[in-house]
């Protein structure tokens, strides 16, 4: 399989510049073409990708992210009809995707996400969002405006979206178009630190809330505030992001891939699973009365003997096993640990110690998050062929791996690969979200 570098024309066969201005003003014609209208909003948005934390980010730990050089470009115009069509043309195919979803469905599906609570104070589990990328991006207006962020007066929207991503390989396609659906849609000044912060917020609230697969909220956080040629060091402790210098640098020395495998069996992943973590998160913050668990003193003491109680008392099936919670509430108290000892070690350019945290993380999640196998087949191979390291870019999610090596031996690495008939995709430098008009 060739290495990833997606052939893009615009609508007149002509070949696009891949950067996010040359995508910005194909969104742009292909947005005339679809809607016979000119788009009064346009933003690009980049693929991200996690070094290290992300199952943590719920639970109040540390990320680790980077931006890369792939990204999405969104259009967006106002229609009168009530409802919310996107259109979506892909890099990677060539392909075309339609979609649409009436504005009062979009209402309805919020409002069955809302928690509520039994007789007895406990909250009730809500269903899974049903998902869909017009509900999605539809649920995105309806958050800015319950959030102030967009008027009120909106009603239906067109939105096109072109994006030269790869779908499902853990480089965060569906939060770059979040994040730049979002960008088009506010008219006011989007380079100010506190608005950022809060459209990060409300793209986190909209996925939760109306996409099929849980979101990693610093894939928001990071296409919003993160920088070109830097890790982002996401602390949801106190909402602060700070930088790290990037391992695939010069100083650094070292060349980034995403790795997977073709048909990838999808029925290896379990979204579900992964919003079961999140509610038994949201459980135990609520009944101990903290933001999150890492506000919470000796946290996973406490919360097994909480859960212990709870189970014996109520007789709950619904909540995880004492030895399921007192695995993840250890696995996200180290991860925390090993992304902060993660962050020191870049800034000290300490290779070998970015090496030993990362293969940690790696064996962690096999034990307590049951990668698919595949990941660890492909992570294995990696590993084997030279790589410094080798990790699930979304275990549990999607399927690929993000690997780190020695620069002079990437061209050769990535080739292997390649001729193994595995799907390759360099990692470069990408830069933060923007909006354009």
């Amino acid at each position: 399989m060739p290495i990833w570098q997606p052939l893009f024309t615009d609508p007149t066969g002509t070949p696009v510049e891949m950067t996010p201005e040359g995508l910005l003003d194909t969104c742009r014609t292909y947005h005339q073409i679809f809607y016979s209208i000119e788009a009064t909003g346009g933003a690009t948005a980049p693929a991200t990708w996690s070094l290290l934390g992300e199952h943590t980010d719920h639970s109040g730990g540390v990320v680790l992210a980077s931006l890369a050089q792939w990204s999405v470009a969104v259009t967006v115009s106002a229609n009168a009809a009530a409802v919310i069509n996107v259109t979506t043309v892909s890099g990677a195919e060539g392909g075309i995707d339609k979609q649409s979803i009436p504005v009062e469905e979009v209402a309805e599906r919020a409002a069955v996400q809302q928690a509520t609570v039994d007789v007895h104070g406990r909250l009730i589990q809500v269903p899974a969002p049903e998902g869909g990328v017009a509900a999605r991006l539809g649920g995105v207006a309806w958050t800015m405006i319950h959030r102030q962020m967009l008027s009120r007066d909106t009603c239906g929207l067109d939105i096109t979206v072109v994006s030269t991503i790869p779908a499902k390989v853990g480089l965060g396609e569906a939060a770059a178009i979040d994040v730049a659906t979002a960008l088009a849609l506010f008219t006011e000044e989007s380079n100010d630190p506190p608005v950022r912060t809060r459209l990060a917020e409300i793209c986190s609230q909209a996925a939760d809330t109306f996409a099929g697969i849980p979101p990693v909220r610093a894939r928001h956080t990071v296409a919003l505030r993160g920088g070109h040629e830097v890790i982002s060091v996401v602390d949801y402790s106190d909402g602060s992001v700070t930088q790290a210098p990037h391992p695939v640098s010069r100083s650094g020395g070292l060349s980034a891939f995403a790795v997977m495998a073709p048909m990838t069996p999808t029925t290896d992943n379990n979204p579900d699973e992964t919003r079961r973590r999140r509610n038994f998160i949201d459980e135990a913050t609520r009944s101990f009365s903290v933001e999150s668990l890492r506000l919470l003193p000796d946290a996973t003491v406490r919360v097994v003997e909480w859960l212990q109680a709870t189970r014996e008392v109520t007789g709950r099936r619904d909540l995880p096993t004492v030895e399921q919670a007192r695995n993840w509430l250890t696995f996200w108290e180290q991860e925390t640990l090993r992304a902060q000892q993660l962050a020191s070690a870049l800034r000290a350019r300490r290779q070998q110690d970015i090496a030993t945290l990362i293969e940690a993380s790696q064996r962690d999640m096999i034990c307590m998050y049951g990668i698919p196998t595949t990941d660890e087949a492909v992570a294995g191979l990696c590993m084997n062929r030279g790589a410094l390291s080798a990790r699930s870019a979304s275990a549990g999610i999607t399927h690929g791996v993000i690997t780190l090596i020695d620069a002079p031996k990437a061209p050769n690495f990535s080739a292997d690969l390649a001729d193994d008939g595995l799907l390759v995709i360099p990692l470069g430098h990408g830069d933060i979200a923007q909006k354009y008009f």
